[in-house]
């Protein structure tokens, strides 16, 4: 007979009867949002306003332990550093460039704003001249993109867990782990709350109440990543909030993804609106954007609560710990060197190809009043022709390794045509190029690669 065995359940999916939140009256006023955010490049010799500086040098990626050993010179137009031991200063110069009428400019903005090809100086007096009488020469290679940043600005992660679910090798607190270098004197809180807001909902707004509290007298956290780790209905989409408060047998029910995230979301609102970025990574299984309700509710939460960007997933049965290398390149490009979400989204994917076998990508950030949302979907010539999954069996025959495989070059719309080798069989597959899909060219291999797909906001 057939051995079998019973293991852990990873995925995130399942059902529950859906019942209605109880009502809060949450106060409508909100604090507004900080300003800042992007930097704009200037003349040369513009010095601008006072802005926080990096803690890690921009070409070697590294601190000083003290000003003697290896000082960081703060770029007087952006918040980077360079530190002393990546430049080769001419001797008896030290007591010149920390002159105080010297502005100091960092090798990235140089590269932005002065004419191609000009020589480096990295030290300037108000009137434009230098203060070296040669050109400073850099003793590092530029290990990162001239846009991004080290940055060490503080960040807050709050991750929700359905209660009772178990996480064992959730990438969100291995995120966490992985910035704890950059964050030498603090600047990094990670919190993690398991949430009933069925049966109790009282002791999640209590506890969210009092963390708040204590957030609020360290710092201004200028980055907000939320993970929500729990299940959603397979078929109609709803988020697990709790425990059933009937009375009866002990079990699991969901409610609208609307509700559900404004129930969970609206307590921490006076934190998100004092932040620069806010993240909400919804890690739960793919019925939550591949059911049209729920989506639309989901969508509509997130234009309310004014997010920075939105990550979900569209796998039936998602397993978090396979996002494991996309939220660690977040990490990296997004918080700590600055780029833009959808600028570095393509990036990200690129060190996650193994996650595109198991799932579509979805990413959605304002516009407006509504939402850009895009669909990065993995695709591959033999297994996932366009993003679609092709069977393992042929589903008449039950053949496997079945397919003949041909692409219609001139067919218009670039399509695949999958026919099965038993020739008594006539099981075919046709896949066509998805309407306004850009192949990506980061992780990029043979026969397959990333695809964007936009798609169409469901707000009303």
């Amino acid at each position: 007979m057939a051995c079998t065995k019973m293991t852990a359940k990873k995925s995130n999916g399942g059902s529950a009867p859906c019942v209605p939140l109880k009502t809060l009256k949450f106060t409508k006023s909100r604090p507004s949002r900080i300003s800042g955010g992007e930097l704009e490049g200037g003349e040369p010799m513009e010095v601008s306003e006072t802005v926080h500086h990096n803690g890690f040098c921009i070409l070697c990626r590294d601190g000083s332990a003290s000003f003697q050993e290896n000082p960081l010179f703060m770029c007087n137009h952006c918040p980077r550093v360079m530190c002393r031991l990546c430049m080769e200063l001419p001797l008896d110069t030290e007591d010149a460039i920390l002159g105080e009428d010297v502005s100091f400019m960092c090798i990235c903005c140089h590269m932005k704003v002065a004419e191609e090809g000009a020589p480096y100086f990295g030290f300037y007096y108000p009137d434009g001249t230098t203060v070296l009488k040669s050109f400073l020469h850099i003793q590092a290679s530029l290990e990162v993109s001239a846009l991004a940043e080290i940055s060490a600005a503080p960040i807050l992660f709050i991750h929700l867990v359905l209660i009772d679910l178990k996480t064992t090798g959730s990438p969100f607190p291995f995120a966490h782990s992985f910035l704890q270098p950059y964050f030498t004197s603090g600047g990094i809180e990670y919190r993690e709350i398991a949430y009933d807001i069925i049966s109790a909902p009282d002791a999640y707004l209590k506890t969210v109440t009092q963390i708040i509290k204590t957030l609020n007298k360290a710092f201004v956290w200028e980055h907000i990543v939320i993970g929500i780790s729990t299940h959603t209905d397979n078929d109609q989409g709803d988020i697990f909030a709790g425990y059933s408060d009937d009375g009866g047998d002990k079990h699991y029910v969901s409610a609208g993804s609307d509700q559900f995230l404004e129930f969970v979301l609206h307590p921490w609102q006076s934190v998100l609106d004092c932040a620069k970025e806010t993240y909400l990574w919804l890690l739960c299984c793919g019925s939550l954007v591949n059911n049209t309700d729920a989506f639309a509710g989901m969508q509509s939460a997130v234009v309310r609560h004014k997010l920075s960007a939105t990550i979900a997933f569209n796998a039936r049965c998602f397993q978090p710990s396979f996002a494991s290398h996309l939220l660690l390149a977040f990490t990296e490009h997004v918080l700590v060197e600055r780029c833009p979400i959808r600028s570095a989204f393509g990036e990200m994917l690129g060190q996650s190809s193994k996650l595109g076998r198991h799932t579509d990508v979805l990413l959605l950030t304002p516009l407006e009043a509504t939402l850009q949302i895009t669909k990065f979907t993995w695709g591959d010539t033999k297994f996932r022709p366009w993003g679609c999954f092709l069977p393992i069996q042929c589903p008449t025959c039950g053949r496997t390794n079945s397919w003949h495989s041909a692409y219609a070059r001139d067919s218009g719309n670039k399509t695949y045509l999958f026919e099965c080798k038993n020739t008594s069989c006539d099981q075919s597959f046709t896949f066509i190029q998805p309407t306004g899909a850009t192949m990506l060219s980061s992780g990029r291999k043979q026969g397959c690669s990333w695809m964007e797909v936009p798609m169409e906001p469901l707000l009303t």
